[in-house]
């Protein structure tokens, strides 16, 4: 398959896995188990495994339409292709909005980590400048520079994060899983729907498709990381079941966070503080994986738009809405309102465009 991109600027085919991790593992792992629980109590782990397999066939979608053509082209060039000039340059656009915010309610979220946790009295907008300036760096050096943060987060993960929750299965109590399957299907496919929220962010693989080199070789990488990404969900659900119980669950709103308090060390005493830290470049590696994206897909609308006047724009308007938005109230209806915009972007879009891909392929053919 030809590649629309130069070589100098693709990644290894291998260079996937970090990309597909920093997307799919956001801040969303510090609280996720509670809203599981709400609808499937302790039985919430079988709805991980369904969101899982449900992924792994949006990724085989995913790549089925970017190999529609042979010219080695992101989604919103394949937008124009099916749709025309006007109706893609809006479907173009929207897409660009989605990433963006994306990014934000990332942003937006990790701010709220450090403002509860960490520093609560201290004011917002310098460590959010901080942030942006981190994030202007590494979006500006391109997709490479991206990539090379998003495998730092990932290695710290493996070598920090990940010990750390396991440190905590002295304390638990294997009892609380019992008894099993006492919930209803329904019950299951809403705690699976709640599941879905944690993944959004994978789907930036429509817009750096091309930036890989030899991108059919990447696909079995891909689903190795959905499957070891669903696994480090299971394996902190299953850890905080057993570490709390249902009602104590009920009134905890960081329970990964909370479960760390316990364990301490030889230099650090708060464990919680070490891993927000060191959170902190794994969430903005994915913050700018989404904004990278937002900035590619803004190149190809109507306004062929630079990728950093694009860039500069979106981080300015980070600070605007740190700035403005003070009410958590509107923020979480905003947060809720991208979180339903993913589910149908993902198990809407993504289905409508590998049918049209493959419809118009084999039109072609014909």
């Amino acid at each position: 398959m030809k590649n629309a991109v130069d070589e100098k600027y693709l990644i290894s085919p291998f260079l996937i896995v970090p990309l597909m991790y920093v997307s799919m593992v956001g801040v969303g792992v510090l609280n996720f188990q509670r809203e599981l629980a709400e609808h499937a109590g302790y039985n919430a782990y079988i709805s991980v495994v369904l969101a899982g397999v449900s992924i792994h066939l949006i990724v085989w979608m995913i790549y089925k339409i970017l190999r529609s053509n042979q010219e080695g082209l992101d989604v919103t060039a394949i937008n124009h292709t099916c749709f025309g000039k006007i109706a893609g340059n809006i479907i173009n656009f929207a897409i660009v909005l989605y990433f963006f915010f994306g990014a934000y309610i990332e942003f937006k979220a990790y701010i709220e980590v450090i403002q509860v946790w960490v520093f609560p009295s201290i004011k917002i907008l310098p460590i959010s400048t901080i942030i942006v300036l981190f994030i202007y760096y590494t979006v500006s050096g391109g997709f490479r520079s991206v990539t090379g943060l998003s495998f730092l987060g990932f290695l710290l993960t493996l070598i920090f994060i990940i010990p750390e929750n396991l440190s905590v299965l002295p304390y638990t109590h294997p009892l609380n899983l019992m008894p099993l399957f006492n919930h209803s299907m329904t019950d299951i496919l809403l705690s699976s729907k709640s599941m879905l929220y944690q993944f959004l962010g994978f789907e930036a693989l429509l817009l750096f498709y091309p930036f890989i080199k030899s991108p059919e070789k990447s696909q079995k990488w891909a689903h190795l990381m959905v499957f070891l990404v669903t696994l480090l969900y299971l394996m902190v659900l299953i850890i905080t079941f057993m570490y709390f119980s249902e009602g104590q669950l009920r009134e905890i709103s960081w329970p990964t966070l909370t479960m760390l308090k316990i364990v301490e060390g030889p230099v650090f005493q708060r464990v919680e503080y070490l891993a927000i830290s060191l959170w902190l470049l794994k969430n903005v590696s994915g913050m700018c994986l989404s904004l990278w994206a937002a900035c590619r897909a803004m190149k190809n609308v109507v306004f062929q738009i630079k990728p950093r006047v694009s860039l500069l724009a979106f981080l300015v308007g980070f600070l605007i809405l740190e700035c403005f938005l003070k009410d958590r109230s509107i923020f979480r209806w905003m947060a809720e309102f991208y979180l339903d915009v993913g589910l149908y972007f993902i198990y809407g879009y993504i289905p409508f465009m590998f049918v049209v891909t493959q419809l118009r392929n084999n039109w072609n053919k014909g």
